[in-house]
This record gives C-alpha cells, sequence and structure tokens, in this order.
C-alpha cells in the first residue's frame, strides 16, 4: 500500500489483411490521411470525464458551420474485459460526442484499427455528426480490432448493435463482424442485434465498408429499443469460466441495512477507529445492544467463496446490472467537534478503469470525493455524518482475498480525531 496520505479540505495501413471488395459502380479504395481524432464535447469534464475521447476541437458539431476531422488509428486490440473475472462486458461508442466507454489498457484513447478515406463529419447543423467517405468516388472503411483472449476463460456469447447504418441498404455499404480474419465475416443487421454464440476465436474485427456516398452512425437515424445509446455501436461479451468452480454464494451475509452506526470514542479518549474485515465479515465495534454493525445499503451484489481458488470476493450478482455498498457513520459528539478523519479502503483495484467508483461524502450528499486505491486520504475540518459508497459498474471483483488468509485485513478503514468544542469568538 501506498505511503502518500492526501489531504482534502472541505499501422501502418497498408500492411492489413482485409479483403476488399470492390462496387461495381466505384473505384478501387484509396488510402485516406491519417490525422488528428477529434473530441466532441458539449458538457463539461466533470461530467464525461474518464471516458476514452476522440482527440477533436471542442467546438465540433456545434458551431453552424460544416466542420470535418481525419481518423487516426492503433495496432492494438481493445480489451473486451478479459483482464479481470468479467462475465459481462459492453465495450460503446458513441459518435456524436466522440466517447469511447472505455480507454486501452494504458489508459490512452480507444482508436480504430484500420481508416481508409473515412472521416468524422458535421454538415454544420447542432450534434449532427456522422462518418462519410472524404472521396465521393472510392471506396470508404472503418474497422475496430478487438481482443477476445483471456486466461481460465471464453467469450460464450457476443452480442453486437450498430446504430445509424440504414444507409448501407441497397448496396450503398456494408457493416460486418468478423472472426480471426477478414476472410471469416458476418453481416451486421439495421436496427437488430447480431449474435455470435461460441465465436471460437482470439480475435474480433468490426467495421463498415462505405460503397456510396452515404452517412453512416447518425443520430438522426437512433433506435428507440437501444437502451440509450444514439449513435455508433456497441458490443457485449459473456465470459464463462473454463474451469469448474465449487462456489458458496450468499446475498444475504448482510440483513437488514439502512442503519446509520453512531462511531465515539471510549470515555476520556479523543480517537477511534472504525473497521471492516471483509474475509470473516467482522467489524471492529458493535451497535450499543451488542447486535452486528449493519450496512446502510447493499444492493445487487453477493459474497462468493471460490474453494476451487482459494478466494473469497465480493462481485454483482446480475453481472449485467450494477451494485453498491454503502456504509454511515454518524461522528456527532456533545462538546466536541472532528478535527480530521483518516479513511483507507483496500482491495479495490478492479475499479479503475471505469469499473465502478468508491466515494466518500460528508455532511452532505453532494460533497463528495473519489477514495484512493492505493492508499488512505484525510479529511479536515468538522465531519458530522460521514458515508462510505462503493459501487461496481461493471461485472468486477472487489475485497478478493485468500481464504486461508488468517492476517487482520482491514478492508475498511475510519480513523476519528476529535477535539474539544471551540470556542466562539
Amino acid at each position: 500500500m501506498s505511503s502518500q496520505n492526501p489531504v482534502y479540505s472541505p499501422l501502418s495501413l497498408g500492411e492489413t489483411n482485409i479483403s476488399q471488395q470492390k462496387h461495381p459502380s466505384k473505384k478501387s479504395t484509396a488510402l485516406a490521411l491519417v490525422g488528428t481524432l477529434v473530441i466532441f464535447s458539449t458538457v463539461s469534464l466533470a461530467i464525461f470525464g474518464g471516458f476514452s475521447n476522440d482527440d477533436s476541437d471542442d467546438n465540433f458539431g456545434i458551431a453552424h458551420v460544416p466542420y470535418h476531422k481525419t481518423l487516426t488509428t492503433q495496432n492494438e486490440s481493445i480489451q473486451l474485459g478479459n483482464r479481470f473475472k468479467n462475465r459481462y462486458f459492453e465495450f460503446k461508442y458513441e459518435i456524436v460526442r466522440g466517447n469511447y466507454s472505455h480507454t486501452n489498457e494504458d489508459e490512452l484513447a480507444v482508436k480504430p484499427f484500420i481508416v481508409r478515406n473515412i472521416e468524422r463529419h458535421s454538415d454544420g447543423e447542432p450534434y449532427d455528426v456522422y462518418l462519410h467517405k472524404i472521396k465521393p468516388d472510392e471506396e470508404g472503411m472503418i474497422y475496430w480490432k478487438f481482443n477476445l483472449k483471456a486466461t481460465d476463460k471464453v467469450v460464450k456469447t457476443l452480442v453486437i448493435r450498430m446504430i445509424g447504418i440504414n444507409q448501407t441498404l441497397n448496396e450503398g455499404g456494408k457493416a460486418e463482424a468478423c472472426l480471426e480474419t477478414f476472410e471469416n465475416c458476418t453481416e451486421i443487421p439495421v436496427d437488430e442485434d447480431l449474435i455470435i454464440d461460441m465465436p471460437r476465436a482470439d480475435t474480433l474485427f468490426l467495421g463498415v465498408k462505405l460503397y456510396k456516398n452515404i452517412k453512416i452512425f447518425r443520430k438522426a437515424e437512433r433506435c428507440v429499443r437501444c437502451s440509450g445509446l444514439l449513435s455508433g455501436f456497441s458490443v457485449k461479451a459473456y465470459w464463462v469460466s473454463t474451469q469448474d468452480h465449487l462456489l458458496n454464494i450468499s446475498s444475504t451475509f448482510h440483513d437488514d441495512s439502512g442503519r446509520v452506526f453512531a462511531l465515539s470514542p471510549k470515555t476520556g479518549e479523543n480517537y477511534a477507529k472504525f473497521t471492516y474485515n471483509f474475509i470473516n465479515n467482522l467489524y471492529s465495534h458493535t451497535e450499543p445492544d451488542g447486535s452486528p454493525v449493519r450496512l446502510f445499503d447493499f444492493n445487487g451484489l453477493e459474497r462468493v467463496e471460490d474453494y476451487t481458488e482459494n478466494t473469497v470476493f465480493l462481485r454483482r450478482k446480475n453481472p449485467k446490472e450494477k451494485g453498491n455498498i454503502r456504509w454511515a457513520l454518524n461522528l456527532r459528539i456533545d462538546g466536541k467537534y472532528v478535527e480530521k478523519v483518516v479513511i483507507g479502503i483496500i482491495g479495490i483495484e478492479e475499479i479503475a478503469n471505469r469499473g465502478g467508483t468508491a466515494r466518500a461524502c460528508w455532511n452532505v450528499l453532494y460533497n463528495c470525493i473519489d477514495i484512493p486505491i492505493d492508499g488512505t486520504f484525510t479529511l479536515q475540518n468538522n465531519v458530522v455524518d460521514l458515508s462510505l459508497d462503493i459501487e461496481l459498474d461493471e461485472d468486477i471483483q472487489i475485497f478478493r482475498t485468500k481464504l486461508d488468509d488468517e492476517g487482520s485485513l482491514e478492508n475498511v478503514s475510519v480513523e476519528v480525531y476529535w477535539r474539544g468544542q471551540r470556542e466562539n469568538n
């Protein structure tokens, strides 16, 4: 664990093996110039921070003037949730704001694998952003590359949806998903999911060829049944383990949630430390009546003891639905005020790269900060109400520990220092 304690006060594109289909009425495809990828940003970074974005100008698609940018590429594959123990993972690209739902493993922005004669363009109307050909008389194409390899698990099902490819109909173009090579492709239907069961491949190529001078991924061609995706595409991967695991699963190991725990020091002292040990499900304190401490909120999560891997962890109960766990503490004591609070949570490394969030809020719900995954942090001034909330945005695992670990691991710790009440001047 880091010793830092922050303090807070209130391809070369010519080397690909993609088959190039020539449209009878069009010339062969030309290599498009590769420029700078663009960000489309209409709202504050506080709302969309953490997404992987195109490297575009902030005013792209906003000003009432035509605007366009050429797309850049990357050789590395996009990861589809194969780094951790995910059972479900969804990757999205939204054309209007240029948002990818995730970054690459190095945390740099995701880019297409192949771009030929394609640019991202706006006609000048607000939010009217799409992809089209730079040279209308030549074929264009854009493809993304995904990695389907993982240790001890395989992809059971891929569900692929593209929004705004209506103009590919009538030989305007073709949207397709290709497994392993560009010779093994399946066409993606318009306004429907493409479902691929047991793909048995290490690589997925996903893309569109433009034969005619058409526009793709336009928001105007939205799908009303597409779960909030306005334009672009989504790839959902459902993973299954290649090993038989002996599991003990419980979603009720924390009953009777909704309580706020009143933390106070021993008589004559001005310090108290509240801790939680996940492997043993033990707290440092009990309620005044001797009953166990209860969570303030516990939704959509389950505790899993994996006897095959000798581990215990917390994960989503339904891999497709979010879940959260929250503690709430009351630090009010008559005649005293809180000088500082030192908070640490360990075992939440997988929340990085948008796997989830861990936040501490004090006094009011909107007064919150992110909890670091590798150290402690300090709140100063008079904290009277404190909540610690961990939300799993993806199918990740937290508090993962060896079952035979006999150490007193403090997954959650809150140290509170009080002082005598300030005198009014």
